[in-house]
């Protein structure tokens, strides 16, 4: 989805988990130039669910059962009447790269039942598993920013 303004913006993103060892899947984003989770902005005709599946096939070619949300708290049960969606594991705002433009993320803790990762044409192609060192490396060296390394380290610590 296009900026329609310069305010904020919904984003939902995903911080996927490969299926037997500790990595995070990352991907090069082309317009701020680093490495960064798999995400995007909600359409204004989709839930957030509905956008991390959109997004997750379109970025890493995965299908809706080819990985798992993860819930990293509990919440109260509501009539079936009404859609719950998972809890996001944080509610970050952030700025957008250089643009007076800012984000309000949706991130989730998602699990991978395949390593394969097949982005669609037109998405950025270099997409792959990282260790929880070369994470490291990446951040040292200015390929990775601060917070996705922050949230990186906490779910190597607590999640694997």
């Amino acid at each position: 989805m296009p900026h329609i303004h310069e305010l904020y913006d919904f984003t939902v993103s995903a911080f996927i988990m490969h299926p037997t060892e500790p990595k995070i899947c990352l991907h090069f984003h082309r317009k701020l130039n680093f490495w960064n989770q798999l995400g995007g902005h909600i359409e204004l005709d989709e839930d957030p669910l509905e956008t991390l599946a959109r997004e997750l096939k379109e970025e890493a070619g995965l299908s809706e059962n080819d990985y798992e949300i993860i819930e990293v708290s509990s919440q109260p049960k509501i009539t079936d009447a009404v859609k719950q969606l998972p809890m996001p594991f944080a509610f970050p705002i952030y700025k957008y790269g250089k643009l007076a433009h800012w984000h309000i993320d949706l991130p989730y803790l998602v699990k991978a039942k395949t390593v394969r990762l097949n982005p669609q044409d037109g998405e950025s192609q270099k997409i792959r598993w990282f260790n929880k060192d070369e994470i490291s490396q990446l951040q040292r060296d200015g390929e990775l920013g601060d917070t996705v390394h922050q949230i990186c380290e906490w779910i190597f610590a607590h999640h694997m």
